[in-house]
């Protein structure tokens, strides 16, 4: 059980990296640092955009999966350890697909890594839990 507290606690960690990624302004720098863009102001990284909105719906899911475990273990036939855990590993998934090309990046793009990273972790963590106690 503690250790999908942890895995709730990375994955709201995770899930908030990605709002900020997805809603700050700092995606592309150009070379002398004084313009920049967001995700959407930029028409040319829509399908980024895209992919980081799923990701978005994905940790959604996973970190609302963890919160419930808590309280049910089954939805249905459904177990909700093993829904947080496959929508963790489909976060990351959805947030590796960051490719902007020709461009430098700012902060916004790297706090989009971190997030991938961490839905990593926590769906390795979370799996290793739930593997645990079946």
């Amino acid at each position: 059980m503690k250790g999908l507290r942890i895995a709730a606690c990375f994955s709201f960690v995770s899930l908030s990296l990605l709002m900020i990624a997805l809603t700050s302004d700092y995606w592309i720098v150009a070379s002398d640092g004084r313009a920049y863009g967001g995700l959407w102001q930029e028409c040319y990284i829509q399908v980024t955009r895209d992919f980081l909105l799923l990701g978005m719906v994905a940790g959604t899911v996973s970190f609302f999966g963890f919160c419930a475990s808590f309280f049910q273990t089954h939805i249905g036939s459904f177990s909700t350890k093993r829904l947080a855990v496959w929508a963790c590993f489909a976060a990351g998934v959805y947030n590796d697909q960051i490719v902007v090309y020709g461009t430098w990046f700012g902060w916004s793009f790297g706090i989009g890594w971190a997030s991938f990273i961490l839905f990593l972790i926590t769906g390795g963590l979370a799996y290793k839990t739930v593997g645990s106690t079946a």
